[in-house]
């Protein structure tokens, strides 16, 4: 059984909860550390939650070969190889004291995607608070075997992976009897179109497995991150920039900076109009409908229909009592604009 919230740095994450915002810096730090520290910052001072970064090297992900498989052959990256790329976007291993002690010194949680044995016990050392297994390394269950078996949260992206695939999956995190698991719905094509992203997926993720789920958000705005906050999701992947045309390797899909506040209030916002079951209306009284006397109705008549009115404001009786109030007599004189009540209705007819 695994625990139905996980905990990273005192934030507790649970389904239909306030939800976790992660900004995902990838390769757009662009080999330049201060690029690194800009974008953390930003995140911090724009409303995220935490940072993830990925720690690998290109040895750790393919061969330097440039041709045949090794060759990306559509979309974002097409025609380069696959060692190139990830070369590219590397975050550097002596980089890694630096940037989780600036997180620390500023404030926000920094963990990050693992991708070999050897990468996990580097991030181990430096006390990294949790670990991300990204879509491509969710069938690599000896990965995920040893990045569990930290007892940390480990969150996994299910990108490549079917319902038995998450199976596999969550009996491998059992086996080593880590509770904190959770995994995030995940498009893995860069950007991922709308129609692509299936979110109905979050709420039967969370029903088949009882567990955070969260959504890994490669499309180029909110909408998609809004729709799965709304369906219960209690995570929010991002990847963020400094601009979508500076040249970084993920910029194209990515948030900048200049728009990150606005995504984060947005999904804020959008989280508290959930709310709760509430039938309660809160709408002043002043804004309702009510009986009033239309007519000046002198002390002793009975009320007919033509001497009353249901009206606004809501200072008189309620408009469900008028067959009561036809009954009546005025116990007063009644001015035309009086609101009803029954103070000024004979009471032995009210009932």
């Amino acid at each position: 059984m695994f625990n139905k919230s996980i905990v990273i740095d005192n934030f507790n994450i649970q389904n239909h909860s306030k939800p976790y915002l992660i900004a995902e810096i990838s390769g757009n730090h662009d080999n330049e550390i201060d690029r690194a520290k800009k974008l953390i910052l930003a995140a911090k001072e724009n409303g995220f939650d935490a940072v993830k970064i990925q720690y690998f090297t290109a040895n750790d992900m393919t061969l330097d070969i440039s041709e045949g498989d090794f060759i990306v052959k559509s979309g974002l990256w097409k025609d380069r190889s696959l060692f190139e790329l990830y070369e590219q976007g590397a975050t550097p291993k002596e980089w890694l004291p630096i940037l989780f002690d600036y997180a620390k010194e500023i404030g926000i949680t920094l963990f990050s995607s693992v991708f070999s044995h050897e990468g996990l016990c580097i991030l181990e050392e430096l006390g990294c608070p949790a670990y991300k297994i990204a879509s491509f390394e969710a069938m690599d269950l000896d990965l995920i075997e040893a990045a569990a078996k930290t007892l940390k949260p480990v969150i996994i992206s299910t990108g490549i992976i079917d319902k038995v695939g998450i199976e596999e999956v969550l009996d491998t995190c059992k086996k080593v009897r880590n509770r904190n698991i959770g995994l995030m719905h995940c498009i893995s094509n860069y950007p991922a179109p709308y129609d692509k992203f299936n979110l109905a997926t979050i709420t039967d993720m969370q029903q088949s497995f009882d567990i955070p789920i969260g959504l890994s958000d490669h499309s180029t705005d909110e909408i998609c991150s809004l729709i799965a906050i709304a369906n219960g999701a209690s995570m929010i992947e991002k990847h963020i920039t400094v601009s979508q045309k500076d040249g970084a390797i993920d910029s194209e899909f990515s948030l900048p900076i200049s728009l990150m506040k606005e995504f984060t209030d947005k999904l804020r916002n959008g989280f508290a109009t959930i709310g709760k079951v509430d039938y309660s209306n809160s709408s002043p009284r002043k804004n309702f409908r009510s009986l009033y006397a239309v007519k000046d109705i002198p002390k002793g008549r009975l009320i007919t229909s033509d001497m009353i009115r249901s009206i606004r404001p809501g200072h008189g009786l309620p408009p469900k009592n008028k067959n009561k109030v036809l009954k009546c007599t005025a116990k007063q004189n009644i001015n035309a604009g009086t609101p009803l009540d029954w103070s000024l209705l004979c009471q032995t007819l009210k009932n």
